[in-house]
């Protein structure tokens, strides 16, 4: 990838002006997104299944928008995830009301595919049924049918388990086997998302959440890799699979940005590449905020960015300081012409882009997952040199 490929509208190379929001949106675009469609009557327990996937009050911090009557996409920008949620499936509703329902369902389906776009369309789907209800209705046949119809990869999610649902479970398996096995392929599984009190001083814990996250990466196998990326970065139930799944994808971050850097470092024109590169280094420290959920204002992205980029030199690019950043990165090569070379533009925004992720990993908190950066943008910089001292 080129530079101007990889800074877009960015940033002017006639004004030399890099915009950060712009910046921040293409970032956001870049990570894709996944769709996740929870199907399923009210009070199955949707809201603290997503909770116990994806952290604590993740739907209500959502920004919930209705596709149709029975159809709201509640999008969670910081995780690339969009919850397709069903409104208004009820136990006791009458033929007509599904009838209208699976109409609806149907119709936000098709629109969704007909745009052609994969960031709008449906990709995986959680059909969610109390297993303490004891009996499957027929509004779950219902919206499995439309499922299966859009070939949307489905895990039956069986929620509120317990000793005694052990009969109910097995024979809705096989209700749903009889006519849906090549669909539903036994993605099946058994979740309480929440220590629940069933007594005095009685309590059943959570359990099934890590067979359920087995059954969601079979089912995005059969999506796309970067679909089951972006999950796995997002989920908060195996925390060090989140972390190295975080660490990966922004080390490929890493590669696409110092790649572009070398295009720009291959410019004939003194000092014509060095804005560039800046820019190109701060949209990649942009892109990790991103993949590790950080969440930054722009303007504290940027200065930080620019902060961190300031103590490497490379926004001097030209002048005397940038020679004692090659110094710290063996076989950096050398500037010719007054310009960076094409190999050093690449190994110096690699080597800033891999110590940032260093500061990364190392304001992760292993206990709830979570990048917990200092207040002061003085300790991030600190601790950025410490890392990019040792490249």
């Amino acid at each position: 990838m080129n530079y101007t490929d990889y800074l877009g509208t960015s940033y002017s190379e006639n004004s030399q002006e890099f915009n950060p929001e712009k910046a921040a949106q293409q970032v956001r675009q870049e990570r894709g997104n996944l769709n996740i469609v929870l199907m399923g009557a009210t009070g199955v327990g949707k809201s603290s299944l997503v909770n116990a996937v994806f952290g604590d009050n993740i739907v209500e911090a959502g920004d919930g928008k209705p596709i149709t009557q029975h159809l709201e996409k509640i999008t969670i920008p910081n995780k690339s995830i969009t919850l397709w949620d069903t409104k208004g499936i009820e136990s006791e509703a009458h033929e007509e009301t599904m009838e209208q329902l699976r109409l609806d369902i149907e119709k936000g389906f098709q629109e969704a595919i007909d745009s052609k776009q994969d960031d709008k369309m449906p990709h995986i789907a959680w059909l969610c049924i109390k297993e303490t209800s004891g009996r499957v209705e027929q509004r779950d046949f219902t919206l499995l049918s439309l499922l299966k119809q859009f070939n949307i990869p489905t895990v039956v999610v069986f929620t509120n388990t317990m000793k005694s649902g052990d009969d109910f479970y097995h024979k809705a398996v096989t209700l749903f086997n009889e006519e849906y096995s090549d669909f539903i392929k036994d993605r099946f599984v058994r979740v309480n998302s929440v220590r629940t009190e069933v007594d005095d001083g009685v309590f059943i814990e959570p359990k099934g959440l890590e067979e359920l996250l087995a059954k969601i990466e079979e089912c995005l196998e059969d999506v796309d890799a970067v679909k089951k990326d972006t999950f796995l970065r997002a989920q908060k139930i195996d925390l060090l699979k989140r972390k190295q799944k975080m660490i990966e994808d922004a080390k490929k971050a890493v590669h696409i940005a110092a790649a572009a850097a070398a295009t720009a470092g291959a410019s004939p024109i003194p000092f014509s590449d060095a804005p560039i590169i800046a820019a190109i280094q701060t949209k990649m420290i942009l892109s990790i905020n991103g993949y590790f959920e950080v969440d930054m204002e722009n303007n504290v992205a940027t200065s930080t960015a620019m902060s961190i980029l300031g103590v490497t030199a490379i926004a001097n690019v030209g002048k005397t300081a940038v020679s004692s950043v090659l110094k710290l990165i063996p076989g950096a090569g050398s500037i010719i012409g007054g310009a960076v070379s094409a190999t050093t533009a690449f190994a110096i925004t690699e080597t800033i882009g891999f110590a940032y992720i260093r500061v990364m990993e190392n304001y992760f908190n292993n206990d709830t997952g979570h990048v917990e950066l200092p207040v002061n943008i003085k300790d991030i910089v600190d601790t950025f040199q410490l890392f990019f001292k040792k490249p």
